[in-house]
């Protein structure tokens, strides 16, 4: 009998991490795969790719969508809410074998939330890492300690794991699987949208992502203005994609849309899509903001980062990235370093720390083995010997 897995996304933060991971899953002979899409992904104001993941995947009906929620804390609480509702209904009908989480979104508590009752292991991906201005921080640790295996990043993360009282067998350090499949792309074929722009991706441009602080939101507005600022005086061209459905990102798409209205020198993009999003990577001068794939995913093409403020302090990061305030001052003294020929000598020869350890086949047999494991749901807390 094929073991049942139900997997969690909550947008594209996660999906394109866990996509190699679901591809191998959905071709095992041994495992049936769904997939629960958060409320999220049905999100009208990030381009929702609703349609591409049905086609590739079995996407649990969602038959009540908020598809233009708001950007507030309260609004944050009710999709949450309907999500746990709507997924308890989906569990209690397949009674899967494990369900799969990734990182830390706060869309991501359904999953154990709803498992916790049904007694059905969760298996978490990439969690022990730390992100001190994020409320991610919290989330983060909290599916740790609600999941029942652990697949992490780092050798680092692992014992973090062990510090929060996991049991030791219980963590696998695996890298990030999809690294491998971004260095392997090819960028003869041009980067294509699905709709007209003028912008010339021949010419040098950034590319830029910033995320709400959520732990710093009343400072919002001046952070963003100082970064625009800062873009603008150093005049390469900028690919912007859409921050993370957290709160206040209405306010952020917004300033960005008054501040970037040339669109020969400035591309927004809801969604880039994979394929584009990693040519992009490849092609760009640097990398610019403060979002996770620079820390994760940018050394693997030797790409320079400037990282503006707290939202990844706390994260490994590699020698690609640039650390900076949110001074405007500073934010062009760091583009102009990350630009700088000695820069670009001394991460020539960059190996990404974060590129994957295993294959991504053996993640999925170890799952397979997992669901059959008794021992599994019967957690113990060790306590770190000092």
């Amino acid at each position: 009998m094929k073991k049942k897995f139900i997997a969690i996304s909550a947008g594209r933060s996660d999906y394109d991490r866990f996509y190699p991971l679901l591809m191998d899953l959905k071709k095992s002979s041994k495992a049936k795969l769904f997939i629960y899409l958060t409320q999220a992904n049905y999100n009208d104001t990030f381009g929702s790719d609703i349609k591409m993941i049905k086609q590739e995947f079995n996407v649990l009906h969602n038959n009540r969508k908020n598809k233009n929620f708001k950007d507030s804390p309260y609004e944050m609480i009710q999709n949450l809410s309907l999500d746990i509702s709507h997924l308890s209904k989906h569990i209690k009908k397949i009674k899967p074998d494990v369900i799969l989480v990734m990182g830390d979104r706060y869309e991501m508590l359904v999953g154990p939330l709803s498992a916790i009752p049904f007694n059905i292991p969760v298996v978490h991906f990439f969690g022990g890492a730390i992100t001190e201005g994020a409320i991610d921080e919290l989330v983060r640790h909290s599916i740790s300690k609600m999941s029942h295996y652990h697949f992490v990043l780092l050798e680092k993360y692992r014992r973090r794991l062990q510090n929060l009282g996991e049991e030791n067998w219980r963590i696998k350090t695996i890298g990030m699987p999809t690294l491998n499949k971004k260095i392997n792309l090819k960028i003869k074929t041009p980067i294509r949208l699905n709709f007209k722009s003028n912008f010339d991706f021949e010419k040098p441009f950034m590319i830029l992502t910033f995320h709400p602080v959520t732990l710093e939101l009343k400072y919002l507005t001046k952070q963003v203005n100082e970064l625009i600022k800062a873009i603008k005086i150093s005049k390469l061209n900028v690919v912007l994609t859409y921050p993370n459905p957290d709160p206040k990102f209405n306010e952020i798409i917004k300033i960005f849309k008054k501040q970037f209205k040339n669109n020969k020198k400035f591309l927004i993009l809801k969604s880039a899509g994979e394929k584009n999003y990693f040519k992009l990577m490849k092609k760009a001068k640097l990398m610019i903001g403060n979002s996770s794939s620079g820390i994760v995913e940018a050394a693997s093409f030797k790409l320079p980062v400037v990282n503006i403020g707290s939202r990844q302090t706390g994260k490994f990061k590699p020698k690609n990235v640039i650390d900076t305030n949110y001074n405007h001052k500073k934010i062009l003294s760091s583009i102009s370093k990350a630009l700088s020929k000695n820069f670009k000598k001394k991460i020539k020869n960059l190996k990404n720390p974060y590129e994957s350890k295993i294959n991504v086949n053996k993640i999925t047999k170890i799952l397979i083995k997992l669901s059959k494991s008794k021992k599994l749901i019967k957690k113990r807390f060790i306590d770190v010997k000092r």
